[in-house]
Parts: structure tokens; sequence; C-alpha cells
């Protein structure tokens, strides 16, 4: 049977043509390309049982998580007038390819899709015209509105509340059903303000209504327009019973580079827009937006005077010049209101509008806030959708989330009341995690849409049953806990996490505000912007390795907190973490650490053991302070790192892990900032190895004998040369008469890896046989490759190599005709490469002299992959020359004579799991194309669309889980 409603208006009382049984279910995937939606709160009255049900319409607030079985089930109390108890909550979603509005019944546990006309064969929902943009609710649920964009035919229908529920007797709504006005352009997002009443609670008709005092006297329950005894729900209801003022639709049109404001209650009843009127909308205020960019920053010049190559220690990236600084209007799209701030993200102009909103007919447009892009300052950054979050104690700060329209990145503003700055937010201490943008959030996939959710589960007084909210967790060993045999205790502490880590502060319980970011991958992912368990989440000892701002003493007493690696486990503006960030056997493998201790083989194969005459591969100490206690996660367990040498083996101990065994080789993981760690790989440290290969890059000799190819991009490849070797030892103050010898040693080398032309080719008839002969070229390039010519690149460029000794390379270019293949190997120094990241380095090509050179950004000052060896034994400290880092970890290789192609192996666990739900597992399907997110303020839940076949799913932000799906 159908579900039969009479609606009448907003809050006002309506009466039901007749009690319906149940709505028809819909069947699945009925919901198609959903795009928008909007959720209202609706509930059944029965007065009177032998006569038509009353509807009311309420507050979304007055909604719950509450369910029951019957579509039709109000909760009605007999006892009490025959008043519902439990209000359902609707939720009325876009359909952008049928021009519909589905409507969804979200507390019936059947999961309704409710159909509109069951006497057609396809689910018959809302018809509001092709294309609809979006959608919005009044805060009272008397109506909805709907933009669309159909071409010819744009504008927005209103959907009173009244009028959405099916009931028996009255005609399946269409397009004539709904008020409805046109617009001049197609339009984009909008949004429902109130414009406030005047002190003695009036409001006004319209913005030009004149000043207070305002011309409409407030409407009172019980007034005869409060109530509508009309069967099919001829009336559209009252806005102005919601309160607060007169509502007003602010609404964007992209074409035209700004936003109208509308009177919604007008929308409703006046005549020209009843019955699908579609009479042009009364615009009470045209606000074109506004393009002011500051004026362009030309790129900064090159020296006048270019250094000479060994004197560059290195180089400083080519800047790009800033985008051009004209733009003919603004195209506005995504919005967010933060109190009397609106914020307009655009799609052409680099901008983001900000309109002070004291009232929404008083609009005053701000200056800009200003999206770029740190890593590309050239490109020209637009934005797609918004987010602002809520002020929360103790410093109140706001933030606006803004989408690169680009990329899919997400930026940062700071847009709280004392923010001066226009441009996004950079992360302090970049060069902890280079792989991530300095200026914003790269997600594994593009984000869609976003939201942001201010959250609370408060605990309560054991002793009182008090609840206090907004209480932040603090890890303070001085402060008294709370239990059941105390009165007074400090509040702090109710939030800890408790020793087997199954309650209070963790990486699922969600205090504070957070974003969620739909990904175009079928993905919710989780960013922290304020927990309020933060300072309870990290190390019980703090260090500045950890990531902290200093070390503890040693004498301190510890923190109680959960235990974990690093002090950055939760960091405002950066992905959650899925899981704790600790090593035990509980816990499972998830600190940064290795499966096994590192291991060295000969350039045969064979395990070399440790001994004072092998190299050791060394964790580094801090440069400053008392050593800390050091620690490396290997398998399940926490290995102490030796900080002094005990005397009890022949070995200097410190920077070994001590086992039962004897000292063993050992590192150290980084953790700064444990999202860093992508990936777990396997790590081969090289004695001379071999950086890049060049095989598919067509290189070969020119006339100056230098090794050159178009696309053979050495510096790409990391390539170090002789003169850059130089420099960096003079920079780094090593003596002049030592630096030339030390730099000979450490330049990289080149070794031709093609095979000969064959005895009998007609290339040799050509040579001259005084340079070079088959015989003579067999002796030197027929052996093995490794015993080849080393060539040393004097210097390097990212088409070409400057080789030497002479002798050598007028001989190997006589030996090889055409191009050659080549191996280049790093000299006297230890090579770093994973099966993932491969060979990290950060050398570009000197924007003035082409040569190779490291980048003087210090963001990228950990992307490193030589390690200098240390000859002499012991402790090395951060810093030193031998001393390695790279974006995961740390170490030192010192003593014994190492021999070319020996390596230590290791393989590193516990990466980063961000907290992301993923819905295309969910919903068993690759096809997911997430559309929108938003909070329903009703439940607490996110409301995620999905514009391929997967309808509407509701999130759990109580527990990060899909809680139910409708499609």
């Amino acid at each position: 049977m159908k579900l039969r409603a009479a609606l009448l208006a907003s809050t006002s009382a309506l009466a039901l043509a007749g009690c319906a049984a149940e709505a028809t279910p819909v069947p699945v995937e009925a919901l198609a390309q959903s795009g928008r939606s909007a959720f209202v709160c609706l509930a059944i009255d029965r007065p009177d049982p032998d006569k038509p049900g009353v509807m009311r319409s309420l507050p979304i607030t007055d909604c719950s998580y509450g369910t029951v079985e019957s579509s039709t089930d109000y909760e009605v109390d007999a006892k009490n007038g025959g008043r519902a108890t439990l209000p359902h909550l609707y939720g009325l979603v876009t359909q952008t390819t049928h021009g519909e509005v589905a409507l969804v019944d979200l507390t019936t546990e059947s999961s309704l899709i409710v159909d509109r006309d069951t006497g057609t064969p396809a689910p018959s929902f809302l018809p509001v015209g092709a294309q609809p943009v979006d959608i919005v609710a009044t805060p009272g649920g008397t109506a909805s509105f709907v933009a669309v964009a159909e071409p010819g035919r744009a504008g927005i229908y209103a959907l009173p509340s009244a009028k959405v529920l099916p009931r028996e007797g009255c005609p399946v709504p269409s397009l004539s059903s709904w008020p409805a006005c046109s617009l001049p352009s197609a339009p984009g997002e909008m949004v429902l303000l109130a414009d406030p009443p005047d002190t003695n609670g009036n409001v006004r008709s319209s913005c030009d209504a004149g000043p207070p005092p305002y011309d409409v006297e407030p409407t009172k329950p019980g007034d005869p327009g409060a109530f509508v005894d009309d069967v099919c729900s001829t009336s559209n209801g009252s806005l102005a019973m919601e309160g607060g003022g007169r509502q007003k639709l602010l609404v964007t049109l992209p074409d035209l580079g700004g936003f109208v404001v509308i009177d919604a209650q007008k929308l409703l009843e006046h005549e020209d827009y009843k019955d699908g009127g579609f009479k042009a909308c009364e615009v009470e205020r045209w606000v074109p937006l506004q393009v002011a960019l500051p004026p362009a920053v030309p790129p900064d010049e090159p020296p006048p005077e270019e250094a000479s190559p060994d004197e560059v220690s290195c180089s400083q990236p080519a800047v790009a010049a800033s985008p051009e600084q004209a733009f003919d209007k603004a195209r506005p799209a995504g919005l967010a209101l933060s109190g009397d701030r609106l914020f307009i993200a655009d799609l052409d102009a680099p901008v983001i509008h900000v309109v002070d909103l004291p009232t929404p007919c008083e609009p005053r447009e701000l200056p800009s806030l200003l999206p770029a892009s740190t890593l590309d300052p050239g490109r020209v950054v637009t934005t797609r959708r918004l987010a602002v979050s809520q002020a929360s104690p103790p410093e109140f700060n706001r933030y606006l989330y803004a989408v690169d329209a680009g990329d899919g990145s997400v930026m940062v503003f700071d847009i709280s009341d004392d923010a001066s700055g226009r441009s996004p937010l950079s992360r302090e201490n970049p060069d902890w995690n280079p792989f991530q943008p300095p200026d914003r959030i790269r997600l594994p996939a593009p984000v869609r849409d976003l939201a942001i959710v201010q959250r609370e589960v408060p605990r309560s007084l054991p002793a009182t049953g008090v609840v206090p909210r907004g209480i932040r967790c603090s890890p303070l060993p001085e402060l008294r806990t709370c239990d059941s045999s105390v009165t007074s205790c400090d509040l702090e502490t109710l939030y800890r996490t408790s020793t087997d880590r199954d309650s209070g502060a963790g990486p699922l319980k969600l205090r504070g505000t957070f974003a969620y970011m739909a990904l175009t991958n079928g993905q919710v992912a989780i960013v922290d912007i304020d927990d309020l368990d933060a300072a309870c989440r990290g190390p019980e000892r703090r260090s500045v390795r950890a990531g902290c701002d200093a070390d503890a003493s040693p004498s301190s007493p510890l923190l109680e907190t959960s235990g974990e690696a690093s002090c950055n486990v939760v960091l405002p503006h950066a992905v959650r973490s899925e899981t704790y960030i600790v090593a035990s056997d509980g816990s499972g493998q998830l600190e940064p650490g290795v499966q096994g201790l590192p291991i060295l083989y000969d350039r045969n194969g064979a395990v070399v053991p440790l001994s004072g005459e092998s190299p050791k591969m060394r964790a580094t100490f801090p440069s400053e302070g008392a050593a800390p206690d050091l620690a490396l996660a290997v398998g399940v367990q926490r290995e102490a790192i030796a900080s002094s040498d005990s005397a009890e083996s022949e070995l200097d101990e410190r920077g070994l892990v001590l086992r039962s065994g004897g000292p063993q080789h050992a590192l150290t993981m980084n953790l700064e900032d444990p999202r860093v760690h992508i990936a777990n790989e396997t790590w081969n440290v090289t004695y001379e190895g071999v950086l890049t290969s060049i095989t598919r890059a067509s290189v070969a000799f020119d006339e100056n004998l230098h090794l050159r190819g178009t696309d053979a991009r050495f510096c790409r490849r990391g390539v170090q040369s002789l003169n850059s070797v130089k420099a960096q030892l003079k920079a780094a103050g090593v003596p002049e008469d030592e630096d030339g010898t030390r730099a000979a040693q450490l330049a990289d080398f080149a070794q031709i890896t093609s095979e000969l032309p064959d005895e009998d080719a007609t290339y040799w008839k050509s040579v001259d046989s005084a340079v070079c002969s088959f015989d003579t070229c067999n002796a030197k390039y027929g052996s093995v490759i490794t015993s080849r010519p080393a060539l040393r690149i004097v210097e390097a460029y990212e088409d070409h190599l400057e080789l030497e000794p002479r002798n050598e390379v007028e001989f190997a270019a006589c030996c090889f005709a055409g191009s050659v293949q080549l191996g280049i190997r790093a000299g006297g120094q230890w090579v770093v490469r994973s099966n993932g990241a491969g060979f990290l380095h950060h050398v570009i090509a000197d924007p003035a002299g082409g040569y190779c050179r490291n980048s003087c950004d210090t963001r990228l000052s950990r992307f490193n992959g030589r390690v200098v060896h240390t000859p002499r034994d012991g402790r090395v400290t951060d810093g030193d020359v031998g001393a390695f880092i790279n974006p995961m970890f740390r170490f030192a290789v010192t003593g014994g004579v190492p021999e070319q192609d020996m390596q230590f192996r290791f393989t590193t666990q516990g990466a980063f799991t961000p907290l992301a739900l993923d819905l295309a597992d969910i919903s068993n399907t690759p096809e997911l194309q997430p559309q929108s997110i938003q909070l329903v303020p009703a439940t607490g839940q996110l409301a995620v669309t999905d514009g391929s076949v997967q309808g509407l799913f509701l999130l759990s932000s109580r527990d990060v889980a899909v809680t139910r799906r409708y499609r």
C-alpha cells in the first residue's frame, strides 16, 4: 500500500487523509547518479485515532538515532493527546540524471526509499527539472529548495514538506506541483540564511523594507494561519513559524560571476510562483564577486656573474613566475558559512571570496584568501569545495579547508579572528615528511568533497555523575585520577588511555574537531584538526627524536600517555592514524622499525660476521645534550641501542644492539612524523653501489669526448660529480689542501656496460689502431663489468657527463661505436636504495649553469641515498660527515675495509596506516563516485552520496563505520 499523508504548513499541524500502513519499498539500486542531499524531521500526531493524523515539521535536531520497523510508526503517546514521540528523519537526495529528488525514510529499519507512484514499473520520485545541482532544507523542516541547471529552464523549485510524502487519494506530484521561479543563469551551490528580527521580534518582508522597526509581526502558534485542514495539502507552509528571522536563499550564479539573494518565504507563497509558475525569481540583492589580486611577484633574478662550478655546493631551484594576475570575472563554486562570514570557492580565479554578512541583505565583500602552491608557484590554483571548523577553546582558532580544483589536494587557511595571513598554512618542519607538499594535504586520491565535524564523547565523574564537556586529556603524572572512591579529582585524567589500550585516548576515539574527506576512489579519509585527546597520545618520556619540543630529563617521572613512539601521532591538519603507533606482542608490528636487524653480505652473497675487522652499521646519536635512551622496533619487540661501551667485547658497542650472542648492526627510525613511513620496504646499502643504469636512453661519446644523451637526465638520476663533491667539502670546512683528494675518492664514476662489437665487425677496420683495436679493447672491456675501467665524472649536466682520465676516455670512445649503456656508481660511498622508493636524492640542474648540484631547498634535505664511510669505529653523532639520514631512518657505517658491492640488507615495518573507510569495499563494487559528504545534525552521522548506483551511505562518527546504505 502507499504511504498516505496530507501535510500542512511548517511547524503547524497538518491533517492526514488517512493513516498509511506501509510505504512501498523500492527495488535495490533504485537510486542512481545521486548528487546532493538535505534532511528534514517530520512527526505524525494522532489527536483523534478515528481521524487523519496531523503532521508536524520539527527542527532537525529533534530527530535522533532511534529506529522503528514500520514507516508509519511514530510512537504516538495516546495519554499525551496522541502526540508522536519519535519523529522520522527523511533524506532528500537529488537524482542528477533523471531530474528528480528521492525521498528516504532514515528512521525505519527496512532502509525504506519511498516510491511516489507504485502504479509505474520504475521507481517514482519527486520531479524537479533536469540537472539538479544543489538542495537545502530549512532548519525547521518546513520546506526544501532545489537549484536546477536545466538548459533554458534554470531556476529554483520549492518542495514543501507538506507535499513530499505520498498519500492515498492525492495526485502524484509533477513539476507543476511545486512553487518555482526562474533564474537568468544556471545556479551553483546555495545556502539558507536568516535575516534577523528586530528587537521586537518583527521581521522585514524584503531587504528593501527599510530600517527597524520592521513591517511583519511574528507568527505565533494558534494563529489562524498556523493550521490548515487540507487533505491534499494545497498550502505550502509558512517559514515564519520556524522563527529566527526571515529566511533568504543565497544562490551562486557561476556563469555571471556572483550570487543573488532571494526571499525563501516569497518563493513558497507568491502567486507568481505557485503551481510551477516559473516566473523570474525576485532578486533582492545581486552581488558580483570581485577578483582583486596582489601585484605579481617576478622570480628572483640569477646573480649577474655566474659562480665557478666548484664553488657551488647547492643550487637554488628555479622559481616560476607568479600566475597572470588578471581575470575577467569570478566563477563561484563551493560555499562555507562561519558566523557572519561566507566563504566562496572560485573555479576560474585563484581566490576564495570572503563576504561579510551581518544580514543577508547587507553583503560586503572583504579581501579574498589567496590559494597558491609552494611547489608550483606558476600554477593558477582554483578551488571547488570548502568546509570550515568551529572555534574551540583555549585558542579559539578556526580553519577553512579548501579543495584544490586542479589536483584534489586540500589547503588549510587560518580564519581566526586574529589571523592576518591570506595564504595557505604551511607545515612546520616540512623536511620531516618531504613526500607531502608543505602547504596542503595530499591523499591517495583526489578529494571530491569534505565536511568538518566537531564531536564529543564526554565522561561522567564517577562520584557525582556530572558530565563535563570539552575537557582536554592531560598526561601529567601529578594530577589526581578520577575513580569511584574520590569526590575530588582532575577531570583531564578521565580520558587517558587504559593500560590495555581498549579504552580512553586512541585512534578510533574521536573527541574534538575532524575533517572527513570523500575521495574519488570511494574512500572517506579522516584528518585531525583539534583532537581533545592529543596530549595523551605519545611517548611516556618525551624526546626531540620523537618529534617532541624537547628532551625530558632522565630523572623526570613518566607521563601517563598511550606509550606511542611519536609526539606527533596526532598532528593538526594531517591524516589520522588507524592504529596505535606501538610495538608490542598485543598490538603487532605497528611502530616504524625493522623486521630483523641488518645483515652484511659480501659481493658473492655470503654473510659477513660482525667483528672488529668488518664494517658496522650503527645508530647515530643526537649532537646535543646527553645521549637519550635509543631503541629500535624489531618485530614486535623494542631493542635497546647501546649508548655507552660496556668494554665486554672487543668492539665499541655504541650505536649497536646488544644481544646475548654479541653486538648486532643497528639503525634508528625517524619518529618525528610517523606518516613519512608510507610503505614497508626492503633496503640495500651497497658499497660503491650502482646509482642508476642507463640502458634505454641514447648516450654516446661526442666530439669533446663527453658522454651525451638528450634524454639521459643525469641530474634527475642523482649523479654527483667531482666538482660538486669538492664544493660540498669546502662548504663543510674541509681544508683546501685536502678537498681535492677527498673529492676524487667520493665522486661518482661511470662504467660502460655495453658489449664490444664482434671481433669480425667491420667497425674495427675503421678505428685508429694506434688508439685501440679489438684485442686491446677486449683486454679491458671483455672482462666482467665490475672490473671495467672507472671513468671519473668531473662534471655532470642534465644531458652530458665530463669524464677523466683523458686517456681512458679516449680509449673507451674508440672501443665503443654509437650508443653505449652505462652503470653509474658512487665513489667511496655506500648507496642506499629500496625496492619501492629507489635511490633518494635531491640533485637538480643548476638554473644558471646547468650543472648537477644538490638543491638548497631545506625541505628536501633528507632525500639522501649516500653514506660516506667512517673509517674510525665508535660513536657517530648527527651532522658528522659519515652520519646518514633519509626521511625514514638514520645510521652510519664505520670501521673495517669495505669492498665494492658489499651490502647491508634489512626490511622496514610499521608503515603508517591512515584512518579511512573504504566505501567501495563495503559495497563490493569499484563503481563508486562519491559526490558529496555532509553532517546530519540530527544524528551526528555523515551522509555520502554516490554518483554511480550506490545511492546514500550513512557513516557513524562514533566508531568510524558505515551504519546504513540506501540504494
